[in-house]
């Protein structure tokens, strides 16, 4: 009896090792589409290539909110200026549909991160021609690095930010 339940232990744990592997192995590392609406700085719209849309959030990033009241007090350290921040909030929004809007893109998924935030958003870098936009708004001064939350790319995006704040530029003016 207990050799019976030993093989039978071992083949249920065999076939939910398989069941886990094919789940992995089923899930795309990227996903290609067009951006069909551009919502703000660090959120798009993309057409799938199987016809769905879905909302993505760039990841490892954070553009100026378009309105004060959705700023949280410290979130661009050392800048107390809303009204310039919200400005800038515009001016990457605008970028991002001019960059982005209608164009090819590749969506890869970070391996720390899960593929959806909290409002069901696909997290995700956003690629146009094998440029990362996320990193091209960071290194603008478009976006901070979003550090409230680990990415793959935190070391690459802290140094294109820290480039940004030092030629003050775009939002990193508004202190």
């Amino acid at each position: 009896m207990a050799r019976l339940f030993g093989r039978a232990g071992r083949f249920v744990s065999s076939i939910i090792l398989i069941a886990l592997i094919l789940g992995c192995l089923s899930q795309p590392k990227e996903l290609h589409g067009k951006v069909v609406k551009v919502v703000d700085g660090d959120t798009v719209y993309v057409k799938l290539s199987n016809g769905e849309t879905v909302k993505v959030r760039l990841i490892g990033i954070d553009a100026p909110e378009l309105e004060e009241d959705l700023m949280r007090p410290g979130e661009y350290p050392g800048i107390h200026n809303l009204s310039c921040l919200v400005k800038y909030g515009y001016i990457a929004k605008e970028f991002l549909k001019n960059y982005t809007l209608g164009k090819d893109v590749t969506l890869i998924f970070d391996s720390i991160q899960g593929r959806k935030d909290k409002y069901g958003r696909l997290l995700a870098y956003l690629y146009i021609n094998g440029t990362d936009v996320n990193a091209e708004l960071v290194k603008m001064g478009l976006a901070r690095v979003f550090y409230e939350k680990k990415f793959d790319k935190i070391k690459e995006y802290s140094e294109l930010e820290d480039e940004a704040r030092k030629r003050r530029q775009n939002l990193w003016s508004c202190n």
